[in-house]
């Protein structure tokens, strides 16, 4: 079934803390409740604390923060939160706007140093960390 995809034999990808997913243009991180609390604990902090100075209201639920010139409020060089980022991020770059076509994969290649690199997914990974940053 999977052989209709581009990507049938499967991608490798490894994070090289860039920071081009982290940067740039202002973009939403949706964070959930769950991932609120894990990054409070991460961060040692209170939940109200975290609210107030990393995360803002987005539609029925939340986002973090950005910086005014777009990057994530957790990005200084690398990932701050890494162990602890949100799904959104850990399911980058499977995310269905980069793999909806070859040409948007194409693009994202293009941005993106760890394509090609570290561990490999297969097509039924791939599909399934799509569909997890699916709503």
């Amino acid at each position: 079934m999977t052989d209709r995809y581009f990507f049938a034999d499967g991608i490798r990808f490894e994070c090289t803390d860039c920071g081009h997913c982290c940067t740039g243009d202002p973009g939403v991180v949706v964070i959930s409740n769950d991932e609120i609390t894990a990054l409070a604990e991460w961060l040692q902090q209170d939940e109200d604390s975290v609210h107030a100075e990393y995360v803002r209201p987005h539609g029925d639920g939340f986002c973090l923060r950005e910086e005014p010139n777009g990057d994530c409020c957790f990005f200084d060089g690398r990932c701050r939160i890494y162990p602890v980022r949100p799904k959104q991020c850990r399911t980058y770059p499977f995310w269905f706007r980069n793999l909806r076509s070859p040409e948007a994969w194409a693009r994202t290649c293009r941005e993106c140093p760890g394509i090609g690199q570290g561990r490999w997914y297969s097509p039924d990974e791939i599909i399934n960390r799509v569909q997890e940053d699916m709503p």
